[in-house]
Protein backbone atom coordinates (compact mmCIF):
# COMPACT_ATOMS: atom_id res chain seq x y z
CA UNK A 1 0.00 0.00 0.00
CA UNK A 2 1.04 3.70 -0.95
CA UNK A 3 0.83 6.60 1.27
CA UNK A 4 1.33 9.89 0.36
CA UNK A 5 2.39 13.17 2.53
CA UNK A 6 2.06 16.66 1.01
CA UNK A 7 3.66 19.23 2.91
CA UNK A 8 1.84 22.68 3.03
CA UNK A 9 3.17 24.12 6.25
CA UNK A 10 6.34 25.90 4.92
CA UNK A 11 6.39 29.53 6.63
CA UNK A 12 7.08 31.20 3.14
CA UNK A 13 9.26 34.09 4.67
CA UNK A 14 10.80 35.25 0.94
CA UNK A 15 7.48 36.13 0.21
CA UNK A 16 6.73 39.53 1.67
CA UNK A 17 3.80 41.13 3.39
CA UNK A 18 1.77 40.61 0.03
CA UNK A 19 1.39 37.39 0.08
CA UNK A 20 -0.32 35.50 3.13
CA UNK A 21 0.61 32.02 2.16
CA UNK A 22 2.15 31.19 -1.08
CA UNK A 23 -0.24 27.92 -1.26
CA UNK A 24 -3.15 29.60 -1.29
CA UNK A 25 -2.67 32.79 -2.86
CA UNK A 26 -4.72 33.22 -6.51
CA UNK A 27 -3.08 31.76 -9.45
CA UNK A 28 -5.78 32.45 -11.92
CA UNK A 29 -8.78 31.03 -10.50
CA UNK A 30 -6.62 28.09 -8.76
CA UNK A 31 -3.82 27.92 -6.10
CA UNK A 32 -0.83 25.75 -5.56
CA UNK A 33 -2.22 23.24 -2.75
CA UNK A 34 -5.29 22.80 -5.43
CA UNK A 35 -3.31 22.18 -7.96
CA UNK A 36 -1.26 19.23 -6.12
CA UNK A 37 -4.42 17.76 -4.52
CA UNK A 38 -5.77 18.30 -8.23
CA UNK A 39 -2.90 16.33 -9.51
CA UNK A 40 -2.69 13.70 -6.42
CA UNK A 41 -6.75 13.06 -6.31
CA UNK A 42 -7.89 9.87 -7.88
CA UNK A 43 -4.65 7.79 -8.13
CA UNK A 44 -6.38 4.11 -6.92
CA UNK A 45 -2.58 3.17 -5.80
CA UNK A 46 -2.65 6.00 -3.12
CA UNK A 47 -4.55 4.56 0.05
CA UNK A 48 -3.85 6.92 2.06
CA UNK A 49 -2.80 10.97 2.10
CA UNK A 50 -1.70 12.93 5.12
CA UNK A 51 -1.89 16.87 4.42
CA UNK A 52 0.68 18.44 6.57
CA UNK A 53 -0.16 21.96 7.72
CA UNK A 54 1.25 25.10 9.79
CA UNK A 55 -1.40 26.16 12.02
CA UNK A 56 -5.73 25.60 12.77
CA UNK A 57 -6.05 28.60 10.68
CA UNK A 58 -4.75 27.14 7.63
CA UNK A 59 -6.08 23.78 8.25
CA UNK A 60 -9.44 25.21 7.92
CA UNK A 61 -8.19 26.57 4.57
CA UNK A 62 -6.54 23.71 3.15
CA UNK A 63 -9.73 21.35 4.12
CA UNK A 64 -11.62 24.05 2.20
CA UNK A 65 -9.51 24.02 -0.63
CA UNK A 66 -9.36 19.85 -0.48
CA UNK A 67 -12.83 19.58 -1.04
CA UNK A 68 -13.05 21.79 -3.76
CA UNK A 69 -10.77 19.35 -5.94
CA UNK A 70 -12.78 16.22 -3.95
CA UNK A 71 -15.66 17.33 -5.04
CA UNK A 72 -14.35 18.20 -8.96
CA UNK A 73 -12.85 14.69 -9.09
CA UNK A 74 -15.30 12.56 -6.78
CA UNK A 75 -12.75 11.53 -4.46
CA UNK A 76 -13.65 9.78 -1.78
CA UNK A 77 -10.59 9.06 0.44
CA UNK A 78 -10.54 11.06 3.61
CA UNK A 79 -7.28 13.15 3.94
CA UNK A 80 -4.95 13.08 7.72
CA UNK A 81 -4.47 16.48 8.86
CA UNK A 82 -1.35 16.98 10.97
CA UNK A 83 0.28 19.63 12.09
CA UNK A 84 4.22 20.84 11.30
CA UNK A 85 6.86 20.61 13.18
CA UNK A 86 9.15 23.58 12.88
CA UNK A 87 11.72 21.94 10.59
CA UNK A 88 10.70 20.02 7.46
CA UNK A 89 12.25 16.67 8.74
CA UNK A 90 10.02 17.16 11.96
CA UNK A 91 7.24 17.68 9.60
CA UNK A 92 7.90 14.32 6.93
CA UNK A 93 8.23 12.44 10.49
CA UNK A 94 5.06 13.56 12.10
CA UNK A 95 3.51 12.62 8.41
CA UNK A 96 5.15 9.58 8.56
CA UNK A 97 3.73 8.58 12.39
CA UNK A 98 0.30 9.43 11.15
CA UNK A 99 -0.16 7.11 8.12
CA UNK A 100 -1.90 3.76 8.75
CA UNK A 101 0.91 0.92 9.31
CA UNK A 102 -0.40 -0.82 6.45
CA UNK A 103 1.73 1.86 4.16
CA UNK A 104 4.61 -0.17 2.86
CA UNK A 105 5.85 2.67 0.82
CA UNK A 106 5.24 6.40 0.90
CA UNK A 107 6.17 9.48 -1.50
CA UNK A 108 6.51 12.84 -0.07
CA UNK A 109 5.19 15.90 -1.86
CA UNK A 110 6.06 19.56 -1.16
CA UNK A 111 3.23 21.69 -2.19
CA UNK A 112 5.46 24.48 -3.07
CA UNK A 113 5.94 22.60 -6.52
CA UNK A 114 2.25 22.89 -8.13
CA UNK A 115 3.49 21.65 -11.51
CA UNK A 116 3.92 18.21 -11.01
CA UNK A 117 2.04 15.82 -13.06
CA UNK A 118 -0.66 12.67 -12.30
CA UNK A 119 1.26 10.74 -14.64
CA UNK A 120 4.36 11.64 -12.48
CA UNK A 121 3.12 10.48 -9.31
CA UNK A 122 1.88 7.13 -10.68
CA UNK A 123 5.24 6.14 -12.76
CA UNK A 124 7.06 6.54 -9.57
CA UNK A 125 4.59 4.67 -7.44
CA UNK A 126 5.28 1.86 -9.81
CA UNK A 127 8.91 2.15 -9.76
CA UNK A 128 9.55 2.88 -5.86
CA UNK A 129 8.45 -1.05 -5.56
CA UNK A 130 11.47 -2.16 -7.62
CA UNK A 131 13.83 0.67 -6.95
CA UNK A 132 13.49 1.74 -3.46
CA UNK A 133 13.95 5.46 -3.72
CA UNK A 134 13.22 7.13 -6.62
CA UNK A 135 13.22 11.08 -6.96
CA UNK A 136 11.92 13.67 -9.37
CA UNK A 137 14.90 15.51 -10.13
CA UNK A 138 16.69 17.12 -13.47
CA UNK A 139 20.28 17.03 -14.30
CA UNK A 140 22.65 20.58 -13.82
CA UNK A 141 23.02 22.23 -16.63
CA UNK A 142 24.75 25.32 -15.70
CA UNK A 143 28.12 25.85 -14.54
CA UNK A 144 28.78 25.14 -10.46
CA UNK A 145 31.37 26.87 -8.24
CA UNK A 146 32.46 25.24 -5.32
CA UNK A 147 34.25 28.09 -2.81
CA UNK A 148 37.11 26.20 -1.14
CA UNK A 149 37.05 29.79 1.39
CA UNK A 150 36.24 28.83 5.21
CA UNK A 151 34.27 31.90 5.05
CA UNK A 152 32.47 32.80 2.69
CA UNK A 153 31.90 36.39 1.30
CA UNK A 154 29.94 37.66 -1.49
CA UNK A 155 32.10 40.50 -2.32
CA UNK A 156 35.86 39.22 -1.81
CA UNK A 157 37.71 37.00 -4.25
CA UNK A 158 37.70 33.65 -3.31
CA UNK A 159 39.38 30.52 -4.65
CA UNK A 160 36.85 27.98 -6.29
CA UNK A 161 36.73 24.68 -7.84
CA UNK A 162 34.36 24.15 -10.86
CA UNK A 163 32.49 20.94 -9.76
CA UNK A 164 31.83 18.10 -12.72
CA UNK A 165 28.33 18.87 -13.64
CA UNK A 166 27.46 15.55 -15.44
CA UNK A 167 27.31 14.08 -12.29
CA UNK A 168 25.27 16.95 -10.43
CA UNK A 169 21.45 16.73 -10.11
CA UNK A 170 19.03 19.39 -8.92
CA UNK A 171 16.49 17.71 -6.67
CA UNK A 172 12.75 18.19 -6.48
CA UNK A 173 9.75 16.56 -5.08
CA UNK A 174 8.00 14.15 -5.15
CA UNK A 175 10.83 11.55 -3.78
CA UNK A 176 9.44 8.08 -2.35
CA UNK A 177 11.00 5.10 -0.64
CA UNK A 178 9.51 2.47 1.30
CA UNK A 179 8.20 4.14 4.79
CA UNK A 180 10.40 1.60 6.63
CA UNK A 181 13.28 3.12 5.47
CA UNK A 182 12.65 6.99 5.54
CA UNK A 183 11.27 6.82 9.43
CA UNK A 184 14.71 5.07 10.40
CA UNK A 185 16.77 7.38 8.56
CA UNK A 186 14.78 10.13 10.11
CA UNK A 187 15.37 8.68 13.23
CA UNK A 188 19.01 8.30 12.86
CA UNK A 189 19.37 11.97 11.19
CA UNK A 190 17.69 13.40 14.68
CA UNK A 191 19.95 11.22 16.71
CA UNK A 192 23.49 12.54 15.06
CA UNK A 193 21.77 16.12 15.39
CA UNK A 194 22.21 16.43 11.35
CA UNK A 195 20.31 18.81 9.52
CA UNK A 196 17.84 17.37 6.29
CA UNK A 197 16.68 19.06 3.44
CA UNK A 198 15.00 16.70 1.66
CA UNK A 199 14.26 12.74 1.71
CA UNK A 200 17.39 11.51 -0.45
CA UNK A 201 19.78 13.41 2.37
CA UNK A 202 18.23 11.64 5.42
CA UNK A 203 18.68 7.84 2.82
CA UNK A 204 21.89 8.57 2.50
CA UNK A 205 23.49 7.95 5.64
CA UNK A 206 21.88 4.79 5.45
CA UNK A 207 23.76 4.47 2.15
CA UNK A 208 20.41 4.23 0.07
CA UNK A 209 21.13 3.70 -3.11
CA UNK A 210 18.38 6.27 -5.36
CA UNK A 211 16.96 6.12 -8.46
CA UNK A 212 16.34 9.40 -10.61
CA UNK A 213 13.26 10.17 -12.34
CA UNK A 214 14.09 13.18 -14.82
CA UNK A 215 11.32 15.48 -15.59
CA UNK A 216 11.18 16.67 -19.01
CA UNK A 217 8.47 19.81 -17.86
CA UNK A 218 8.91 22.40 -15.67
CA UNK A 219 8.46 21.54 -11.84
CA UNK A 220 9.60 25.10 -10.09
CA UNK A 221 8.81 26.05 -6.26
CA UNK A 222 7.30 29.05 -5.18
CA UNK A 223 9.61 30.84 -2.76
CA UNK A 224 9.39 34.11 -4.31
CA UNK A 225 6.50 36.60 -6.23
CA UNK A 226 8.50 35.66 -9.31
CA UNK A 227 7.93 31.79 -9.05
CA UNK A 228 4.10 32.79 -8.70
CA UNK A 229 4.28 34.58 -11.91
CA UNK A 230 6.10 31.81 -13.51
CA UNK A 231 3.59 29.34 -12.16
CA UNK A 232 0.56 31.40 -13.85
CA UNK A 233 2.55 31.60 -16.76
CA UNK A 234 3.65 28.30 -16.87
CA UNK A 235 -0.84 27.49 -16.55
CA UNK A 236 -1.09 29.51 -19.60
CA UNK A 237 0.85 27.77 -21.34
CA UNK A 238 -0.68 24.27 -20.61
CA UNK A 239 -3.93 25.73 -21.59
CA UNK A 240 -3.45 27.26 -24.42
CA UNK A 241 -4.42 30.56 -23.48
CA UNK A 242 -1.60 32.40 -23.65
Amino acid sequence: MHGVILLAGGSGDRMGSDVKDKLLHPILETNAFRLCCNAYIGIKEISSLVIVYREKYQQKLLENEYDISRKRFHESLDPIYVAGGSRREDSVRKGLEALPKECSFVQVHDCARPMIRTSTITEMIHEVEDKGVIVACRPASDTIRQSLETELSSDQPQKTQTLNRQSLWFMETPQATHKSWLTQALNRAKERNISITDEVSALELDNRKTAFFCLDYPNPKITNIDDLKLVEYLLKEERNIL
